[in-house]
């Protein structure tokens, strides 16, 4: 995919693959934040917004996978992307309150072997 991106396009791309980029490194140390997905999309946003990057993930096979099939879907429509990233939240949402419920859990655990 070839496409010529205008300046604040371009910009925009940069900005939330550089915040991606970021959270994906917090997540990779805060086990309830999912990191490598926050990684793999500042790759592919980082990729759209600089030409050098875009380079270096053409030159390695596993991230061109990736590329490629996100460049696919590119060819989704919108209400389809609204959808999956609906799911994807109250996928994320569920997964946050099973692992807090099992701290929660753990500790009264931890608190009734104290106490008794």
């Amino acid at each position: 995919m070839n496409v010529r991106l205008s300046k604040p396009r371009k910009v925009i791309y940069l900005l939330v693959g550089g915040l991606c980029l970021t959270l994906g490194v917090i997540g990779l140390i805060i086990p309830i934040i999912p990191g490598v997905l926050f990684l793999l999309a500042a790759i592919y946003l980082l990729s759209r917004g600089s030409q050098r990057i875009k380079r270096f993930t053409e030159s390695n096979p596993r991230v061109l996978h990736m590329q490629k099939r996100m460049d696919q879907f590119g060819e989704v429509n919108a209400a389809d992307r609204f959808r999956l990233a609906g799911w994807m939240a109250l996928g994320a949402t569920v997964q946050s309150f099973r692992v807090i419920g099992n701290g929660f859990s753990r500790a009264v655990r931890t608190v009734g072997r104290s106490v008794s």
